[in-house]
This record gives C-alpha cells, structure tokens and sequence, in this order.
C-alpha cells in the first residue's frame, strides 16, 4: 500500500502547529536501542517574535508525522535549546529537544531498601520517582538483595545499573514510555516491509516484491547472527528501535531487529525512515 499525502503537526509548549495548514517545519529524529537518550532537531519556520521568545529549556514538545489517515507520534519530549535568526526573508528556530530531559537528567535519590528486597520491586519504586509511563516490564534476572540495598546518586545511573548491569536487561525510552525487557528480544512485532508497503529500493533491489522460496542454510544464518545491515523505507511511525520488523525483498528475506534510526522529514524534501538492522 502506498501513501503519497505527507501530513505533520508539531506542539510547541501550548501552541500546535499543523503542516497540513501550509505550515513549514523539518525535523530530524534519531533513535538507538540504548537506555542513552538521542537528541533530536527541528527546524521550525517563521513563528512569530513571542512564540520564538517564550520556547524556553523544558518547553514540552511532541511530533507527530505520516500521511493522511494514518498518522502516529515519532517523539514526545522537552527543549533542550533553542535559537533563532533572519535568513532572507524568514525567521528560522532551531530546536534541540529530548526525551524525558529534566527527569533523566535532574532527578537524585537517597533510599535504603530492607534486605530480602527484589530488584523488581526497588524498579517499580523508582518508577514512581521517574514519572515515565511503563510499557513492557520483564526482567530477564530478578535480582534478590539479602542484605538490602542503598541507592544513592543520580535516577538514571541506579536505573541503568540495577536494570542493564545487575539484571541483564534492555532500559529503554520511547515516547515517554520506558521499557525494560530482554535485549533479545523485540518492543513490538509484526511489521512487514516490502516495496509494497513502503520498503525503498537498495543496491540491487527493484521496486518489486520477491520472496526467497528456500530456506537460508542454518550455518551460514548463524554465522550472520548478530551482523547489521542498513535500509530505507516510506516515513514510518510505527518503527522505533528495538522492534522486531519483516523484510521480503529481491535482495533481503528475513526477520530483523532495528538497531538504530532516524526519521526525517520535511515539507518538500526527506520523508524517510532509515534504518540499521541486525539479523536475528
């Protein structure tokens, strides 16, 4: 199924902005399977003198991009910076933006949990400080302390360590939404790319759907195990890292894990998301 009809909104603090209305603004959004926050970038044209004095650091900001009738949001998060200028005849603002700022960055802690404590519960416990809606939640060690543990410093650091080190588990941030699960594993399943659905020529590709019809040999589908690859499709909202998505193509048939990212979009230019895949 193809889509042609680009449709976008950007919120700005209380003020949205629609690029249906013949509003222009570009927007470059990076993601990585990581508990690292990505920063991303806006390129927001002529606003007016007191919109572009009032974004100020911790602004609320939250894109939403796809095409018409089929339209979801690429990123929820807070201004980090911004600046302005005169170029020609418009005013461009520059936003820098990302997700989950001020409660990843800012928050400390100072608590003791009792011995017998599970790192499940401490987790949740934390959660409840972070502020962040929890997505999937499953711990691929659960972590038991017979003596108790301290958890003193930056949210972040005791998250991460507790989570990625002690528990050997994915921590991961999408949309203000925080999720904690098997690495291996996927955030969600069943996207299925294809020059059909939006899948973009590569190398050798044609603009047709071919579909391998042997099986890949199982000692040569070992050896790729763990190897990336890059691709390109139709400016995808559903895709974000960690996800699991199909690709049936004339060069590629298989099932893959997204790595890394970016959408990018503009009025009249990119409207794409890139992907870095790694065969599963």
């Amino acid at each position: 199924m193809r889509f042609f009809i680009r449709s976008a909104t950007i919120q700005i603090g209380a003020n949205q902005y629609s690029m249906d209305n013949g509003f222009f603004f570009e927007f470059e959004i990076p993601f990585k399977d990581s508990e690292e926050l990505q920063t991303v970038v806006f390129k927001v044209y002529n606003l007016s003198e007191a919109t572009r004095s009032n974004i100020q650091k911790g602004t609320p900001i939250i894109l939403n991009a796809g095409y018409e009738g089929d339209v979801g949001t690429i990123f929820v998060g807070a201004v980090s910076a911004a600046s302005s200028e005169k170029n020609g005849m418009d005013w461009v603002t520059e936003i820098s933006a990302t997700t989950a700022l001020q409660e990843w960055i800012g928050k400390n802690i100072n608590k003791t949990y009792l011995p017998g404590t599970t790192a499940k519960n401490i987790i949740l416990d934390l959660l409840t400080i972070f502020g962040l809606e929890v997505g999937q939640f499953e711990l691929v060690e659960s972590m038991v302390y017979p003596r108790g543990r301290v958890c003193q410093g930056k949210l972040k650091d005791i998250l991460k360590q507790i989570v990625v080190t002690e528990c050997k588990s994915r921590l991961l941030i999408r949309n203000n939404q925080i999720h904690i699960n098997n690495p291996e594993e996927g955030i969600n399943m069943g996207y299925l790319l294809t020059p059909e659905t939006g899948l973009l020529a590569s190398g050798g590709d044609s603009d047709r759907m071919v579909i391998a019809m042997d099986e890949q040999d199982p000692k040569a589908k070992k050896e790729e195990k763990g190897k990336t690859i890059k691709r390109k499709c139709l400016l995808n909202h559903r895709i974000g890292p960690g996800d699991i998505v199909q690709i049936q193509s004339q060069s590629l048939n298989g099932t893959y894990m997204v790595v890394s990212g970016t959408h990018k979009g503009s009025p009249t230019g990119d409207w794409y998301t890139e992907m870095e895949l790694k065969i599963t």
